[in-house]
């Protein structure tokens, strides 16, 4: 089943449906099922005419394009128990994970001090952790260049609802869903980047 999330109408639309594959290509699969089924239902909505399934151009480092309608941006993610889909007029990126587990090793990698300090103190470090590394990944996945780009330098912090960035070229939004985080960025300036908790069932 298909749900849409409350993401405001500016950023876009941002789909979820849960899924029960294990193995990376059978969500891989799904994802691109929800994406075809959200497209269908873009076009009943606005009056588009989208072929499906959709023909798909790749960027210079990948980043798929739909060739027939370029001026709409899509971005999928998966994971375990997870599908979502992005559709926005303008680039995007979005990621969603289940609670992964803080390694010092990864953190080193791709946080910088102030979010280390963070992790340090915080009192679920996996938790903060997973937070940090979906809006990373969101940001890396919206501009195309995936996970070579430097990730310490997309810094990140929390002040109560509200996503504290270096970046001034993205915005940002996060769902929190009972057993996932999905993190939402846009490559234009818009308002509110805040956190949205779901209590119910994902």
């Amino acid at each position: 089943m298909i749900r849409r999330l409350p993401l405001p109408p500016q950023w876009g639309r941002l789909y979820a449906a849960a899924i029960s594959e294990d193995k990376k290509q059978g969500q891989h699969e799904a994802a691109h099922r929800l994406l075809q089924e959200c497209l269908l239902q873009y076009g009943a909505e606005e009056g588009a005419d989208i072929s499906l399934p959709p023909a798909l151009d790749f960027g210079e480092m990948g980043k798929p394009v739909l060739r027939d309608h370029p001026q709409l941006h899509f971005n999928l993610s998966h994971c375990s128990g997870l599908a979502v889909c992005l559709l926005s007029d303008t680039e995007c990126g979005v990621d969603c994970e289940s609670i992964r587990r803080c390694k010092p090793r990864i953190v080193e990698r791709v946080c910088n001090a102030q979010e280390i300090a963070a992790l340090e103190s915080a009192s679920d470090a996996d938790f903060l952790f997973t937070r940090l590394w979906t809006l990373k990944e969101a940001y890396v996945k919206a501009i195309g260049v995936g996970i070579s780009y430097p990730l310490r330098e997309v810094g990140f912090a929390f002040e109560g609802e509200r996503i504290l960035t270096n970046r001034s070229d993205a915005s940002f939004m996060q769902f929190l869903l009972p057993n996932h985080i999905v993190s939402v960025c846009t490559l234009q300036k818009l308002e509110p980047q805040s956190v949205i908790t779901i209590e119910d069932r994902d």
